[in-house]
């Protein structure tokens, strides 16, 4: 997806691989360096450029953040969920359910199955155990 901009200057920059925007430490040119995904070296902007993009980027931020929050519907959300909530009701309620010799031996495999997930990966990487 591209997203190109027109800046001030006159440069068309696309925003897409932004990365990041550093005020330039070089004391004889006032500006910032714009680092973008896949460039070796950044891009020097003038300061207004800088405070244009400054408000593109806020701008795009804030649309996905109200695009986001405006098309999520809660009711809507809980129609959709009713099969898995049917599934976990009966789920909690097998597990209530469950006798203790059931429990133990669940309890068994389970510590079986970290037992050998961890012996298959190096030290240091073990999921289950410290060493």
């Amino acid at each position: 997806m591209n997203n190109p901009v027109e800046l001030p200057s006159g440069k068309i920059l696309n925003i897409v691989r932004f990365v990041a925007l550093i005020p330039n430490s070089n004391t004889s040119k006032v500006g910032y360096d714009l680092i973008l995904e896949g460039y070796s070296s950044p891009i020097y902007l003038e300061e207004s450029d800088a405070s244009a993009l400054k408000q593109i980027l806020q701008s795009d931020l804030d649309r996905k953040i109200t695009a986001t929050h405006s098309d999520w519907d809660k009711g809507e959300q809980l129609r959709k969920n009713q099969k898995a909530m049917v599934l976990l009701a009966e789920r909690i309620e097998r597990h209530q359910n469950m006798s203790s010799e059931e429990s133990k031996e669940r309890e068994e495999l389970f510590e079986e199955f970290k037992l050998r997930i961890d012996a298959t990966r190096l030290p240091g990487q073990k999921l289950y155990s410290q060493s």
